[in-house]
């Protein structure tokens, strides 16, 4: 009012002048030159402030619509307002939510004062704007890689279980169409467990039936992969029925081959590449502990002359490691049709299926065996049956070490089109088809070092002593570290090969190397949370449901 004051008086002034016709003209032009300059301030702050209510109802209306159609109407004006208020300078008049399924239309108005206006007869000008969001025409396939290794016994374990069942629960929530929403469960400890039921079947005589097993599996043993007892060319398979086992379902890291690094790439399995063939974990029969070495996996008798040292090549040592398992005819190759005969078990009689009975006997107990640091529950593919998922998490164990490469190797490979998992879909063929990544992990990656000759305990990267990670013998701190090198290069694959996006939990887990690794490994700083506590999972879950959820602006 004042400036409006100052603007009449300037023009009675104008106006009001008698000393000249010039004086006349420019007073009588004055009025619409001024009047123009107040338009374009006032039409400038106009639209400035209608700039800010759209931006501030788009990012109200996103919030809204994140939340799917299972909320009610209060709740959804509860959310609207709280985001108008919190991005809108100007106070706001008249907001209307309208929900249609999925759909949120939300309107409002704010007014702007005009500095110019009063000399047209407006104080302030009415300003309206909307908003439309919906679910975007989207799929979502999603793969949890969770550590389920011996430290997330007890707590953690169960705050990891409720968080997930709530994430499954909360987007399937918002997803009419059960073939545009699927899970996939990945849990990890020392290995990653495919499932037993991709082996081979055997009949009554331990003798393999022709067409079973999958054929990305490594069923002939003609993998390049390194074994201290068994040789090329003998199915690992063959040998844990010939010891009256079933295979845990657990599998070993692939090696490289052909310039392609298997282990961290998601390769196709191809029977010409032996090496891209998934080979059977199989633990060894470890010699008996001593006062001076220490083994966790003595399962089968041994000629004690030959127990000391696991790693002796002499050809009788080479030959008393096939003959504990039956490998009578292996044995022979190696040492000849003579010197076998004065071997213990080199007179045992071969079976149908290749075999001779173990000699020495066994004593599978407490763990022990072919199967041990098979822990992991097997693999759930992408699934839209979300009750059962959600039973499979509810049976999560929590038992040995911590691998989290293997981990993200397979979670790349579950939402993958091709084997050994094929339920992924080719994002060339869905449109807005989104796959996603979620590693949670309670620890830093553990080689399980041992000071036995062996280096190690049995993992899906064999022993220590086998060299597969690069050294073949060293501290637990040199083993973390090539492995958190290998754990990044899966992640690398998985988001700039394939394009997948990847959220990283580190859950109270003070090591930094590890934290920096899932900060690294993560799409983006945003991907990853760090997680001190486990009464705060819950809601790093929502964060990441709200992040993944996308969704379209209409207006």
């Amino acid at each position: 009012m004042k400036l409006r004051g100052i603007m009449q008086k300037a023009l009675g002034a104008f106006t009001g002048d008698r000393a000249g016709n010039f004086a006349m003209l420019t007073a009588l032009a004055a009025v619409p030159i001024m009047g123009a300059a107040g338009l374009a301030v006032d039409y400038a702050n106009t639209s400035r402030i209608r700039v800010e209510l759209q931006q501030a109802l788009d990012a109200a209306v996103l919030a809204v619509a994140q939340r799917g159609d299972k909320i009610s109407d209060a709740e959804a004006r509860e959310i609207a307002n709280a985001y108008l208020t919190g991005n809108l300078a100007n106070a706001f008049t008249d907001m209307q939510v309208v929900r249609n399924g999925t759909a949120v239309t939300l309107s409002a108005r704010t007014s702007v004062p005009l500095a110019f206006g009063g000399l047209f007869g407006y104080d302030k000008w009415p300003v309206r704007a909307a908003s439309t969001a919906d679910m975007a025409f989207a799929s979502y396939e999603i793969a949890l890689v969770l550590d389920t290794t011996g430290s997330m016994q007890g707590g953690k374990l169960q705050a990891m279980k409720d968080a997930v069942i709530g994430l499954i629960d909360d987007l399937s929530a918002r997803v009419d169409d059960r073939d545009r929403l699927k899970f996939a469960l990945v849990p990890f400890s020392s290995f990653v467990n495919v499932g037993p039921q991709f082996g081979p079947r055997y009949d009554s005589k331990k003798r393999r039936i022709i067409g079973t097993g999958a054929d990305w599996l490594d069923l002939d043993g003609m993998s390049p992969i390194p074994q201290i007892d068994l040789v090329n060319g003998v199915s690992r398979f063959d040998v844990i029925a010939n010891l009256g086992q079933e295979w845990g379902g657990c599998v070993e890291t692939r090696i490289s081959s052909g310039g392609k690094d298997h282990a961290v790439e998601d390769t196709p399995p191809v029977k010409n590449d032996p090496a891209s063939l998934f080979v059977p974990a199989f633990a060894i029969d470890e010699p008996e502990s001593s006062w001076w070495n220490y083994y966790s996996n003595d399962y089968l008798g041994y000629a004690k002359s030959y127990d000391d040292n696991p790693l002796d090549n002499s050809p009788d040592a080479r030959a008393l490691r096939l003959l504990k398992y039956g490998l009578v005819n292996q044995a022979k190759a190696i040492v000849g049709s003579k010197r076998i005969k004065d071997l213990p078990g080199g007179n045992a009689v071969v079976g149908e299926n290749g075999f001779a009975a173990p000699p020495f006997g066994k004593d599978i107990r407490g763990g022990r065996g072919p199967n041990r640091g098979c822990y992991a529950q097997p693999i759930t593919p992408l699934s839209n049956d979300y009750e059962d998922l959600k039973r499979k998490v509810r049976s999560f164990t929590a038992q040995g070490n911590t691998n989290i490469m293997e981990g993200v190797a397979w979670g790349m490979r579950v939402l993958s089109p091709h084997p050994p998992f094929t339920e992924g879909k080719n994002p060339a063929d869905v449109r807005g088809l989104e796959k996603i990544m979620i590693v949670l992990s309670d620890g830093a990656n553990v080689f399980g070092n041992t000071s036995n000759a062996l280096g190690s305990t049995y993992s899906s990267f064999g022993y220590l002593v086998d060299g597969r990670l690069g050294v073949k013998s060293g501290n637990d701190k040199l083993t973390n570290q090539l492995m958190n090198e290998k754990t990044l290069q899966a992640c690398t694959n998985a988001k700039e090969k394939w394009g997948y996006q990847i959220y990283t939990i580190r859950l109270e887990e003070p090591d930094v190397a590890t934290g920096q690794m899932l900060r690294d490994c993560a799409s983006s700083p945003a991907h990853y949370f760090d997680t001190p506590s486990r009464s705060q999972l819950d809601a790093v879950f929502k964060d990441i449901r709200d992040g993944i959820t996308k969704l379209r602006l209409s207006s």
